[in-house]
């Protein structure tokens, strides 16, 4: 965070080092400038304060555009035979001319480094969005239980695992009851039209038969996906459980 803190501080110190010499540089080169370009000179004021503006912002540019004005009158001032109507009108025009130059190229930089900013705060977020859905994905698909997305119509639009042979991408877009069993799949229409109507949670289990060596127990559970209150999917989460019951 220091080395941070430095480095602003240096890039601080650069910016106003570049405008002070250039407004220094328009000063001493007022006279002979002028005795070339006559009052039109004046109109170079606006360099240091263009710099001021794109370099700090607003503010700066509005500050560097009220101090051109003094700084010009005081420069139309030292001309032979100057006048001090026209010195002035000179220097107020010159500063009237630098404010706006001053409070539009600080308008530029502060409307630009919010730009940046916000672009830089979303790329942040997408990234970070990218990485949780990573690991949300990665956590899925090694999930130890089968997990679906079912439409109302039965239509499997997620599959975190390979069934029936089929891998993920092509279970997708199937029917789900291809992948129940007959014999149970009164049980589960049953459990799923009552996740879609109900828009609560429910379920039930599947047990093999006692006398088979390796009974088997599946546990299956039905979320419902809701938007704008209405159920519009449901998940299905398939467990086996057999094992652990061993």
């Amino acid at each position: 965070m220091a080395a941070t803190m430095t480095m602003r501080v240096g890039r601080f110190d650069a910016r106003m080092a570049l405008i002070a010499v250039v407004t220094a540089f328009y000063a001493l080169t007022f006279v002979p400038l002028y005795d070339e370009l006559g009052p039109g000179v004046v109109s170079l004021s606006v360099v240091p304060v263009a710099l001021a503006g794109w370099l700090f912002g607003l503010r700066a540019g509005l500050l560097a555009g009220a101090i051109a004005f003094p700084l010009n009158t005081v420069l139309l001032g030292l001309e032979d035979g100057a006048d001090l109507d026209r010195v002035v009108w000179g220097g107020a025009v010159a500063g009237s001319a630098a404010l706006m130059v001053g409070s539009v190229a600080g308008t530029l930089r502060d409307v630009t480094e919010r730009l940046h900013e916000e672009l830089a705060r979303r790329w942040d977020a997408d990234g970070t969005l990218r990485a949780s859905e990573a690991t949300l994905r990665e956590l899925v698909e090694h999930a130890p239980a089968m997990i679906m997305a079912v439409a109302g119509d039965g239509t499997v639009t997620y599959a975190n695992r390979s069934i029936g042979g089929l891998d993920p991408d092509s279970v997708r877009g199937a029917n789900v009851y291809n992948f129940v069993p007959r014999q149970h799949r009164d049980l589960f229409r049953t459990a799923l039209e009552r996740a879609f109507r109900e828009g609560g949670e429910t379920g039930y289990e599947i047990a093999g038969d006692a006398d088979d060596e390796h009974p088997v127990l599946h546990v299956l559970r039905f979320g419902p996906v809701k938007k704008d209150g209405r159920v519009i999917a449901t998940t299905l989460l398939s467990i086996d459980v057999s094992e652990s019951r061993g």
